[in-house]
């Protein structure tokens, strides 16, 4: 009876080898590596503008943004803005830690002029938000701003002053999932 249990389970083990054996002979296995290259999103930001050197009150100073994608997919654009008044010493170097107000009396010292407000529209964020897509291959945006005026109604502290205006410009593949990854309040 040990003999027969003992044959049993040899017989056993060998029908498990040869099924297993027999399936693993039929089993084939390939490995496929499949690489995307990304297209390159490509912007080109179009600035137009002259600085000039004697900027007085009442003087217009032209200035233009543009926002063009040549890469092959639609785009969305935003623009922050930052400004400061530096004073300057009599040599019209900056007097560190001395900075002039954006506005007196509630008026703009340096007057942005929007050249197309329905266009970009300031969100909670702080951005200015092109409104709609920037078509793929070329498309571009209106301008941002058209120009900058010295306010007419400045008194004599800006006469020895320097104004920075910064445009921080951002753009991102025109669609949700990417504006929400970016933290964009589209």
């Amino acid at each position: 009876m040990k003999n027969k249990k003992s044959l049993v389970a040899i017989i056993a083990l060998l029908t498990v080898a040869i099924l297993g054996g027999t399936f693993a002979y039929f089993r084939y296995t390939e490995v496929f590596n499949n690489q995307f290259k990304l297209g390159a999103s490509t912007t080109t930001f179009t600035e137009t503008f002259e600085s000039p050197t004697d900027w007085t009150p009442c003087t217009e100073t032209p200035k233009t943004l543009v926002v063009t994608n040549t890469s092959t997919t639609p785009i969305n654009a935003r623009v922050k803005i930052t400004e400061r008044w530096e004073k300057l010493n009599d040599q019209g170097q900056v007097i560190s830690g001395q900075t002039l107000p954006l506005k007196v009396n509630n008026q703009a010292m340096a007057v942005i002029n929007f050249a197309n407000p329905s266009d970009w529209v300031l969100k909670s964020d702080g951005y200015y938000y092109f409104q709609g897509d920037i078509a793929a291959n070329g498309g571009s945006s209106s301008s941002f701003i058209s120009s900058v005026t010295f306010n007419c109604n400045a008194d004599s502290e800006y006469s020895s002053a320097r104004y920075h205006l910064i445009l921080d410009v951002e753009t991102v593949e025109a669609n949700a999932a990417a504006r929400q990854n970016e933290g964009w309040n589209y």
